[in-house]
């Protein structure tokens, strides 16, 4: 699939689950609601996503060590630059920006590095499900809408397990991915095959328990970091939704939503996400729209004015990101 027909489909998706968000809505109604709500969460509001990039830079330190060691400061600021990348630019570009700026800083191999990106996903799906699966078994919710708790919990098991067979089976997982490749044309097959080596070497921090330990900790706070937002939105709107648990099905079901490809910022993603999980709390269409467009124009800000700080002192522009994914020397050394 072309790059063209991509980011149509994208944006098309993202019509799609905006169109679903808001069809519900009395916009008058939403209107009175922003305006009503207690603007002084703003603050702690926007600082939280920020510190949240702080704790992804941390928690990506660990995962490298089979890697290297880059400076906290390189992490950081490739950390910021990319996900501000993946507010402003098409096809999630963030996630390739991220792993070539280090690449390029530290002089560290790029296959090595792409792959602590795809450990670090494992390891947010597991957290955002967990937690998901965990507190709506908890909450007073809907039979079916606890049993979706207990597959969700179920899910993040079994993807445990299959990192676990790939870490300690290594040579049997990558008999059978030669196998599973044998009628894949070479020129895909082989990028694949070389990105599950490095995939498999990053998976050598499993290795150490305490390094394990230190990702799931990172994972958690993460997670309870990024739900702070959610639940100063609560507060803000002065929604009746159980404040903690609450916040933590809205994070979870919003982070799921938005893992779908979508348009630049997650538009249509994040608010289908806040409506569908706000629901189970009994709350309208239109608070709920309301209470997403707040939270996730706080989220947006904070992200892109963090990245913006980090382009300004790397000396790059939007323009060199905007080309990172196709070429890592589109980024200077």
């Amino acid at each position: 699939m072309n790059r063209s027909l991509r980011i149509a489909l994208s944006l098309a998706i993202s019509a799609i689950f905006l169109f679903f968000a808001a069809r519900g809505v009395d916009w008058a109604k939403a209107a009175r609601v922003l305006a009503g709500a207690n603007y002084l969460y703003a603050v702690p509001m926007l600082a939280a996503p920020v510190w949240g990039l702080y704790i992804r830079a941390q928690r990506w330190r660990v995962l490298l060590r089979p890697v290297g060691t880059p400076a906290m400061g390189s992490l950081v600021a490739a950390t910021n630059i990319g996900f501000m990348a993946n507010m402003v630019l098409p096809l999630r570009v963030g996630e390739v920006i991220r792993p070539v700026m280090l690449s390029r800083k530290e002089n560290e191999p790029l296959g090595s590095i792409l792959a602590t990106i795809l450990l670090e996903r494992v390891f947010d799906l597991l957290t955002v499900v967990l937690l998901f699966g965990i507190s709506v078994t908890v909450v007073g919710v809907s039979d079916t809408i606890r049993q979706w708790g207990y597959r969700l919990c179920g899910l993040a098991a079994l993807m445990l397990s299959g990192v676990a067979f790939i870490r300690w089976q290594e040579d049997l997982a990558l008999r059978v991915l030669r196998v599973v490749l044998t009628p894949v044309p070479a020129k895909i097959a082989e990028p694949i095959d070389g990105f599950f080596h490095h995939f498999v070497q990053a998976l050598e921090i499993l290795d150490s328990p305490l390094a394990f330990l230190q990702i799931v900790a990172w994972s958690l706070f993460l997670w309870l970091v990024i739900t702070l937002t959610y639940t100063l939105g609560i507060f803000a709107f002065r929604l009746p939704v159980p404040w903690f648990l609450g916040s933590i099905v809205v994070s979870a079901v919003t982070a799921i939503a938005v893992s779908a490809p979508s348009a630049p910022g997650f538009v249509g993603a994040f608010q289908i996400g806040c409506t569908l999980s706000l629901a189970i709390f009994g709350i309208a269409e239109s608070e709920a729209f309301a209470y997403s467009i707040a939270v996730h124009l706080t989220q947006f800000s904070a992200t892109v004015a963090a990245g913006l700080y980090s382009l300004t002192r790397e000396g790059l522009s939007l323009r060199q990101l905007s080309e990172a994914e196709r070429s890592e020397d589109s980024i200077p050394r």
